[in-house]
């Protein structure tokens, strides 16, 4: 069962048109990505009603996303690069307003999530680092009863410590079935970690959208000389990279013949060759 179905979304910027259709699975954490200007961002405010799209519907257990009631819109929970905190307010205020806002706000929660993150309950927000303003971002979201998590960025410039904390509390939110998770970042490898699916939005598309550990198994990155390069099956050689002194191809492992030095891709190197390289 899908917790989130987006079909045939179409929203047109200019000359940008972004169309995107994929599903998040209940019980899983599916990762996007994409270059800067891709679309992710498009979606996820799709998703979270900061935009209308032109066409397409979106789906939130089975219900157009349109016509969810106000307790229903409260099961979305969201955490933007942004993390929107109001500056003058302490974790404590915070805690005090947000109790009013959300219907099935659980203080209890929120004061166990503050303690174990180390976050300091009466300092103001505007002197919190920018990892203790993502991490208080988190605990606002997990605080309330939701079904389904959006992230954009949520690891952006921090450490790797702070990263694993962040990655650890994704993982714990989505053991139950009835839960599902989307998270947008350019950090690759805190996806290649956490994610069971990865939807690829390239120039406004998606590429895409594949169980992780079968997308990584199906790619290999070749180092060849490029005067065999009319030899190749060209199916399975998928971009080709000219670098300074070799060159390189992301290629369907299946289709290509042993002999080359390979090695398994990550999803840097996919998304750098369908970026940067050229079909043959």
């Amino acid at each position: 069962m899908n917790k989130l179905e987006i079909n045939s979304l179409v929203k047109t910027y200019g000359d940008f048109k972004a169309e995107a259709s994929f599903a998040v699975p209940c019980g899983s954490v599916v990762g996007l990505i994409g270059e800067n200007g891709a679309g992710k961002s498009t979606i996820i405010k799709s998703i979270l009603g900061i935009v209308r799209p032109d066409g397409g519907n979106i789906l939130f257990d089975g219900k157009d996303i349109e016509r969810l009631t106000r307790e229903e819109r409260q099961q979305i929970a969201f955490v933007l690069d942004d993390t929107g905190l109001p500056d003058e307010l302490s974790l404590k205020m915070l805690g005090s307003v947000l109790k009013n806002m959300y219907r099935k706000w659980d203080e209890g929660r929120y004061k166990r999530l503050i303690s174990s993150l180390a976050l300091p309950e009466n300092q103001p927000i505007k002197e919190f680092s920018k990892g203790m303003k993502m991490k208080a971002a988190i605990a606002v979201a997990l605080s309330y009863e939701s079904k389904l998590l959006i992230l954009d960025e949520p690891t952006s410039g921090l450490d790797p410590v702070v990263r694993d904390e962040i990655l650890g509390m994704i993982y714990d939110y989505v053991s139950g079935d009835d839960r599902a998770a989307l998270i947008s970042s350019h950090i690759t490898s805190d996806l290649e970690k956490l994610c069971d699916y990865i939807v690829y939005v390239h120039e406004g598309k998606v590429l895409f959208s594949q169980p992780k550990d079968e997308l990584l198994e199906k790619f290999g990155v070749y180092s060849v000389d490029k005067k065999i390069l009319d030899e190749l099956d060209k199916s399975a050689v998928v971009r080709v990279l000219q670098r300074e002194y070799r060159t390189e191809l992301l290629a369907l492992r299946e289709g290509m013949p042993e002999g080359f030095d390979m090695r398994p891709a990550r999803l840097d190197d996919i998304m750098l060759f369908y970026s940067k390289g050229v079909t043959l």
